[in-house]
């Protein structure tokens, strides 16, 4: 799917040409051209992104519509190349993904309770215009082996990529929906609906703040694409496509055969308690600049 707020393929090119002009200006007479390039350096890197947290396998709902979210990423970097070619980097850095859900129509598996009385019945929910927010954000260490190729002393193409360490931060869900409760009485051979007192209520809005069930360690590949030039001898920026996928599920929900969305009135819980396993992507435009310590 196309980033909806840029168009990564378009920015590159424009950079390359404007890269390109650049190193005529500096050919001139600049001594950036001329010396040995630099090995040590620190970093800034940050940038938008298109995000999705992919919900994989729901059981009990179909027809689940997901739809990605802006999000945003940053990360303060240290590294060394060991030669103009290759080099490594680790650092810290924050990452945020961020998707909404909706489903229009929901239907549980009726299941057994009891009511206020200890008799014996079987509960069943409808809903309608479901929608759920996940954003989910974490403190990230990467590891990563980096490829330049230079064109000369100023310019290049360079790839990075690698594994990244992620320590969950924030985990929060926003629902809301219209639900319906009825209960099956098989002793009495009786369906009870539309009596919210005893809570068999019909066409009841709900929404409802919460927090998901994450495991609080990840692992995530990442990599960037891109060009980067030396400004000054010692300062160097870059312009690249970035992306990022989790390795393992991040899911630390149980038990999704007995899920269900909504059993009490009031109470709404997360889509992702539903499902097999959830994963994590986001591709984005990451801007970088450097600072060679020798």
């Amino acid at each position: 799917m196309r980033l909806r707020i840029l168009n990564i393929n378009h920015i590159l090119l424009t950079a390359f040409l404007i890269l390109s002009f650049q190193i005529n200006i500096y050919s001139q007479g600049t001594d950036i051209s001329r010396g040995k390039q630099p090995s040590l350096f620190v970093g800034l890197s940050l940038g938008p992104s298109q995000s999705q947290i992919i919900n994989i396998g729901t059981l009990s709902i179909s027809d689940l519509l997901a739809n990605k979210k802006s999000s945003f990423f940053g990360f303060v970097d240290i590294g060394y190349f060991f030669s103009n070619y290759f080099g490594l980097s680790s650092g810290i850095g924050y990452t945020s993904y961020n998707t909404q859900l909706t489903l229009s129509t929901y239907q549980n598996t009726p299941f057994g309770t009891t009511d206020s009385e200890n008799e014996a019945y079987k509960r069943s929910v409808s809903g309608s215009d479901i929608k759920e927010i996940q954003k989910i954000s974490f403190l990230s260490i990467p590891f990563c082996i980096n490829f330049r190729l230079p064109f000369n002393k100023t310019i290049g193409f360079y790839l990075q990529s690698g594994v990244n360490l992620a320590i969950t931060l924030n985990r929060n869900y926003v629902s809301s929906g219209t639900f319906s409760y009825t209960g099956y009485y098989p002793e009495y051979n009786v369906t009870l609906e539309n009596l919210p007192q005893y809570g068999f209520s019909s066409n009841v809005s709900i929404s409802k703040d919460g927090e998901l069930e994450l495991k609080s360690l990840v692992f995530n590949a990442i990599a960037s694409a891109g060009f980067d030039f030396f400004i000054q001898k010692k300062i160097q920026f870059a312009i690249a496509a970035y992306f990022n996928k989790s390795l393992s599920n991040i899911s630390g929900y149980s038990s999704p055969d007995k899920f269900q969305l909504s059993s009490e009135i009031n109470q709404i819980n997360s889509m992702m308690g539903g499902t097999s396993k959830a994963t994590t992507q986001s591709v984005g435009l990451r801007l970088s600049i450097r600072y060679y310590l020798k």
